[in-house]
């Protein structure tokens, strides 16, 4: 009995780890479209005036699933090993070499994506204000900074891991 709810839980984490930025992202794309849809439901089809306040808040929904959305595209992109890179001075390099070519690049990636987290932390904590339709504390649309930064750092670690570990010389993404 328990070594099959540690398989479940198991598969539930490595699903989690395949999974976790898509999940993520296709419902902040519904979350998106439904309450840009409501919106313009509201504007141009609806006759009630109290409808109107539901609008704004919508509008403000939308706003804030897309900026979380899009930090969540940057995980996501990071994780499939999508990010923007230049690669071309690599092919002067031995092919020895060539493996090791991303790897400062990287380095000074991650720095600045700890110093991001640390600042994201910072305006969390110091962050008084609220939204102004929804009035939620803007802390919670700010928490996304510090988040997504830590998962870009998890995955970037984890690609570097897997296209360093031995016995797995190529990786796919740096070809390109």
């Amino acid at each position: 009995m328990l070594k099959r709810i540690l398989r479940y839980g198991e598969a539930i984490v490595i699903f989690l780890d395949r999974r976790i930025e898509e999940i993520i992202i296709a419902i902040l794309c519904s979350i998106l479209v439904l309450s840009l849809t409501f919106v313009v439901i509201v504007r141009y089809a609806s006759p009630f005036a109290i409808l109107s306040m539901a609008s704004h808040w919508a509008e403000e929904v939308a706003s804030f699933s897309f900026i979380w959305l899009l930090y969540w595209g940057a995980a996501l992109a990071t994780k499939n090993g999508g990010h923007f890179r230049v690669t071309a001075q690599f092919g002067l390099l031995p092919n020895r070499l060539k493996k090791y070519g991303l790897l400062p690049g990287d380095i000074i990636w991650l720095l600045f994506n700890l110093a991001i987290i640390k600042l994201g932390w910072v305006l969390l904590q110091s962050s008084q204000e609220t939204s102004l339709s929804l009035e939620i504390p803007m802390k919670y649309v700010y928490s996304i900074i510090p988040l997504s930064f830590l998962f870009i750092v998890f995955r970037l670690v984890q690609h570097n891991y897997k296209f360093f570990k031995p016995k797995q010389n190529q990786r796919a993404d740096h070809n390109a």
